[in-house]
C-alpha cells in the first residue's frame, strides 16, 4: 500500500513538473496573455482589456502594415516604467511617413484604418529606416507612440496581438 501511494505521488510530481516546464516554455517562446494598462488604442483595445498574444509569428516574418504589436519601449522614452506598449503597424522599412490635415500618408498615399481617430498634429514627412518601423496607437491624439518618439527598432517587437480574450464583453479577433 505504502509503495503505491509513493508511485502515485512520484507520477504526480513529474506530471506538474512536465505541465510547469510546458508552460514557462510556451509563455516564454509560443504566446502569452498581456493586460493592457491605458487608453492609447481605443476604441479597438479598451484598458483593462487581455490580450492573447503570439510571439511566433516574428521568429519567421517580420511585422506587417496593420499588425497590432506589443514591443520593448525604445530606449528614447524616459521610462517610468517597463510595461511593453501596444501600437498598430503604419510605416515600414522603406516608407515615407507624414501626418497632416487629419490623415496618415504612407509613400503619398492616405493610409485609414477605421476604428482610428483623426489626428490633430502634424508630422514629417520621414523616411522609415531599414530595421525600424512607424507604429501608432488607434486613439491617435493620446497616444505616446512614434510621432513623439521616433522609430521603433524591429528588434523591440515581442509578439503580435491576435485576440482581445477578456472580458468577456469585449472579445474579438484583431486585424
Amino acid at each position: 500500500m505504502a509503495q503505491r501511494f509513493w508511485n502515485t505521488l512520484s507520477e504526480f510530481v513529474i506530471l506538474v513538473l512536465i505541465a510547469f516546464v510546458l508552460a514557462l516554455g510556451i509563455r516564454t517562446a509560443v504566446a502569452e496573455v498581456r493586460w493592457v494598462p491605458t487608453g492609447s488604442m481605443e476604441p479597438t483595445i479598451i484598458a483593462g482589456d487581455r490580450l492573447f498574444t503570439v510571439k511566433l509569428n516574428y521568429y519567421f516574418k517580420k511585422p506587417e502594415r496593420g499588425d497590432i504589436i506589443i514591443f520593448n519601449i525604445p530606449n528614447q522614452i524616459k521610462k517610468e516604467t517597463n510595461t511593453p506598449f501596444v501600437k498598430r503597424v503604419i510605416g515600414l522599412p522603406g516608407d515615407t511617413i507624414e501626418v497632416r490635415g487629419g490623415k496618415v500618408y504612407i509613400n503619398g498615399q492616405v493610409y485609414e484604418v477605421g476604428a482610428a481617430s483623426m489626428p490633430e498634429y502634424i508630422y514629417g514627412p520621414a523616411k522609415v529606416e531599414d530595421g525600424m518601423l512607424f507604429v501608432l496607437g488607434d486613439n491617435r491624439n493620446h497616444s505616446s507612440d512614434s510621432h513623439e518618439w521616433g522609430l521603433l527598432p524591429e528588434e523591440n517587437v515581442i509578439a503580435k496581438a491576435v485576440f482581445v480574450i477578456w472580458p468577456l464583453d469585449h472579445i474579438k479577433v484583431l486585424k
